[in-house]
């Protein structure tokens, strides 16, 4: 790798993609106040702390992630974010890096049983704890007991972080989130069509959004309004 090379932001060094409509405007808090002022803070001044966040699918971990990431143009210059999903697709390598300042790794849990990924996983936290630089934030869907990591050591170095937890949105909650995302599209969605929706689907924002990409690509190509009855032969809601 030549010198100009390596001084690279590592996001563009890889060409890992982050999804710019994932910002703070369109996340909903709810009951996580906490857990998200905690790492805005934590990203800002990248405190030498590692958190690990927890919380089931669908209840906004990307989505605070890659907020996080682009809450201040600093961040980005400073920052790797790798997603394991996308991990897995490239090659253990990816994890063989040195860490910049903010080091963000979303969905550990999915790595758990290949030997290869975590070796490469432990040796990035090994890298971290010597010297104790710079912030590292993990999050999965299962606690740090609970994950089956065949390297145990990896559950222990797991819980020595600060342990956050995210949790699902309420029905309030999930209806704010998803007119949120309309207005971001310029989707005319009336409230009585997006409460009718949440209260007959999964209060998991990711399943909402995928509803709301398939009701906009109906809406497109039939050219109609968002009404209930339009949302109910769409999503085959009786």
């Amino acid at each position: 790798m030549t010198e100009e090379k390596a001084k690279e932001p590592y996001q563009q060094a890889l060409a890992i993609k982050i999804n710019d409509k994932n910002d703070f405007a369109t996340f909903e808090l709810g009951s996580n106040v906490v857990t998200v002022e905690l790492l805005k803070k934590a990203v800002l001044s990248f405190n030498n702390e590692f958190y690990f966040v927890c919380g089931p699918h669908g209840s906004g971990k990307t989505h605070l992630l890659e907020a996080l990431y682009q809450l201040d143009s600093s961040i980005k210059e400073n920052s790797f974010f790798l997603d394991m999903n996308t991990a897995k697709n490239l090659g253990s390598f990816v994890l063989d890096i040195n860490l910049p300042k903010l080091t963000i790794l979303d969905n550990v849990d999915v790595i758990a049983g290949d030997d290869e990924f975590e070796l490469a996983l432990f040796a990035l936290f090994n890298r971290w704890y010597d010297k104790r630089e710079g912030t590292l934030i993990v999050t999965s869907s299962e606690s740090f007991d609970k994950i089956p990591f065949n390297k145990v050591d990896l559950n222990t170095r797991m819980s020595s972080g600060i342990a956050l937890s995210l949790d699902y949105l309420s029905e309030k909650d999930c209806i704010s989130a998803l007119k949120k995302r309309a207005e971001q599209r310029g989707l005319n969605f009336p409230d009585k069509t997006i409460s009718f929706l949440v209260r007959h689907c999964n209060h998991d924002m990711r399943s909402l959004v995928a509803l709301l990409d398939r009701l906009e690509k109906a809406q497109l190509e039939q050219n109609r309004e968002l009404t209930i009855p339009f949302v109910k032969m769409v999503l085959s809601i009786e």
